[in-house]
């Protein structure tokens, strides 16, 4: 019998220790063994078999993923646990993810239950939840505890929105003992307005003792429901008092963004009114100009917004200059693009998009004095590894520049990464394909890893084959010239394979999946698109009921082999749609079929290719396009192709 060495958890795990009958090693296990170990006792977790899972967490010896099956068993069984069992697996894995989760699920336990004291001993303001922290500052406070617990306590009480009920307590404590000041109700008051939280904003009318406050409440609840009221000037004539002040221009400058998306003239008019009286903060006044100055262009008063936008370029959002370039671009009238380019700050002016605008418009304006191929601006950006730099590399007739430089890392950081024990659980995860453990492990291992230790996380991810891990890795190095790491060949096979049955060149299948997912195989989007080309289950059920291809249900998705057939399927039939123009297509994939129609009948075959897409209307779907472009070059230069970014059919087509 072997004897025991270092705290276990609890009795279940104490027992662990012994070498119970059905499991025998001449040794100790082999990895494969301890895998397949690790299968059967989650199998034995989830059919709450204890004596099959002491048996195998003791056969697992040193396995990784050891601790997961002390979690799974520990956590399912919280309000049963003895307090040295969680206190233990706490202490032995204190600086790993499974920690957080256990303590914030045994946090909810202790409450539920009432065990404040042991509440105080294991809260940790990192892994505990608003219910949570309300909990551990009323605890504090009726025991007497003010500082730091009130003023954290009245910031929770703060926010613009309603709280869990269990915050109820501690709310209830706060307004038994007059904490609620005019001041600090008037800070969740005016957040709830802003936010539209009218039921609340209402509640905490309640809350405001003086006349004033009352008054400001009332009226600012007024002005937000009709905005118009923002001219009757008297609303405010009461409030001129400095203690007053910041709250009267919050009210203002609410108002009058707000009338500005309907009546931009009328609001443009107060707005000259209400500068002459009160000194408006530097926020206040970008805030209400850039929204007088969209209104004004929404409203079809081009000439008004454009000259106040000239006489207000220091303080106007930079992003109503592209805005209003690209409306000039969508016109074909390169003359104001040139012009309104030269307006932009000199740091967004000199950007790749902006290079680029100033070197076509002027081509288009035929005022270049040089033809395209000549032309010193295409020159420079031909260098860029960027979709603007890749169009650049069209007009020069350069090959496309990868600027490639590979990321190093030596044998002895890798050997010292690797035994770390999260990284080491991450491994074990991803080769079970439970890749959101995966994914909580490594984002909690890695958080505060530098720009090498990134690097090198990045190589031991892709040694693995895990490419998500290696390009989000990348991605948090801020290393972005290895494309070998950034844009692997993953799925090969399933994507040549559906390339050569759907004609959908390969190099853009992969650029459609990396854009997509960064190759992730089983996440999900907020909207329900899944797996690695982001596949809507509805798209899907009718893209297979389309092909003939047997699908039983939206968890395929998760499966890379049916998503690539589904996805590279629904891709050709967009190209079939769109005469087999890129650009459309990609749009289409991206923000539907019936949109991009939309947009075409809009431009009406006026614009050259670039220029369309420079104009999509909806800032992902142009970003979108840009990027799997961009990303499909990248991939054919992977591949060896000599495919270009566009053909000349697709670069000729106006759209």
């Amino acid at each position: 019998m072997k004897k025991c060495h270092g705290s276990v958890v609890g009795t279940l795990f104490l027992a662990a220790c012994l070498l119970l009958p059905g499991t025998s090693f001449a040794g100790s296990p082999t990895l494969d063994e301890q895998r397949a170990l690790y299968r059967e006792a989650k199998i034995a977790v989830a059919r709450g078999s204890e004596a099959n899972v002491r048996r195998l967490v003791s056969a697992l010896g040193n396995y990784p993923l050891k601790p997961h099956i002390e979690f799974l068993w520990l956590s399912d069984r919280l309000r049963h646990a003895k307090t040295s069992e969680v206190s233990t697996f706490l202490n032995n894995y204190e600086d790993s993810s499974l920690a957080n989760r256990l303590r914030y699920r045994w946090l909810d336990t202790l409450r539920s239950q009432g065990r404040e004291q042991d509440f105080l001993a294991y809260y940790r303001p990192a892994s505990a939840s608003t219910k949570q922290q309300c909990y551990f500052h009323h605890i504090n406070l009726s025991r007497g505890n003010k500082e730091p617990f009130l003023a954290e306590a009245i910031n929770l009480w703060s926010v613009g929105k309603s709280q869990p009920n269990g915050c109820d307590p501690l709310f209830d404590y706060l307004i038994a003992n007059q904490y609620i000041t005019d001041e600090i109700a008037w800070n969740r008051y005016s957040a709830a307005v802003l936010n539209h939280q009218y039921r609340l904003a209402r509640y905490l009318q309640r809350f405001f003792t003086s006349d004033r406050y009352q008054l400001l409440a009332r009226n600012f609840l007024k002005v937000d429901l009709e905005h118009e009221l923002i001219g009757n000037y008297s609303l405010f004539s009461d409030f001129n008092d400095a203690l007053s002040g910041d709250e009267v221009h919050a009210i203002i400058a609410h108002g009058l963004t707000h009338l500005a998306r309907t009546d931009a003239t009328t609001a443009l008019k107060h707005w000259s009114y209400y500068q002459q009286i009160h000194p408006f903060t530097n926020e206040q006044r970008k805030q209400v100009v850039t929204d007088l100055i969209k209104g004004l262009y929404n409203q079809e008063h081009p000439d008004i917004a454009d000259n106040y936008l000239i006489d207000y370029l220091d303080i106007a959002d930079p992003t109503l200059l592209e805005w209003r370039t690209r409306e000039f671009i969508s016109q074909a009238d390169w003359q104001s693009v040139l012009t309104w380019i030269e307006r932009m700050p000199l740091q967004l002016r000199e950007t790749d998009r902006w290079l680029y605008w100033r070197a076509r418009a002027a081509d288009l304006n035929h005022t270049a004095k040089q033809p395209p191929q000549q032309n010193s601006a295409y020159q420079v950006l031909s260098r860029s590894r960027s979709f603007y730099g890749f169009l650049a590399s069209e007009w020069t007739a350069n090959g496309y520049s990868m600027a490639f430089k590979k990321a190093r890392v030596s044998p002895t950081d890798i050997a010292e990464l690797e035994k770390q024990p999260g990284i080491l659980r991450t491994r074990e995860f991803v080769f079970h394909k439970d890749y959101l453990a995966a994914r909580r492990d490594w984002y909690h291992t890695t958080r505060n890893f530098t720009e090498q230790q990134w690097i090198t996380a990045a190589h031991i991810a892709s040694s693995w084959q895990w490419h998500n891990g290696a390009i989000t890795s990348m991605i948090s190095a801020g290393f972005w010239d290895d494309i070998d790491l950034r844009f692997p060949l993953a799925f090969k096979e399933a994507f040549y394979s559906h390339a050569d049955k759907t004609g959908v060149p390969v190099h853009l299948l992969f650029a459609v999946a990396r854009q997509e997912s960064a190759l992730a195989q089983d996440v999900q989007s907020r909207a329900g698109a899944k797996g690695l080309m982001q596949l809507m289950p509805a798209t899907a059920r009718e893209t297979a009921r389309k092909n003939g291809i047997s699908y039983r249900g939206s968890h395929q998705l998760f499966e890379p082999e049916i998503n690539i057939t589904l996805g590279s399927r629904y891709y050709r039939e967009m190209l079939q749609r769109f005469d087999n123009n890129r650009i459309l297509a990609t749009a289409a994939y991206n923000a539907g079929p019936h949109r991009v129609s939309t947009w075409l009948n809009k431009s009406q075959g006026s614009l050259p290719f670039d220029a369309w897409i420079e104009t999509i209307p909806f800032l992902e779907t142009r970003n979108y396009v840009q990027n799997v472009l961009a990303f499909s070059m990248i991939y054919a230069h992977h591949l060896e192709s000599e495919a270009r970014i566009l053909s000349e059919k697709e670069k000729q087509h106006r759209l």
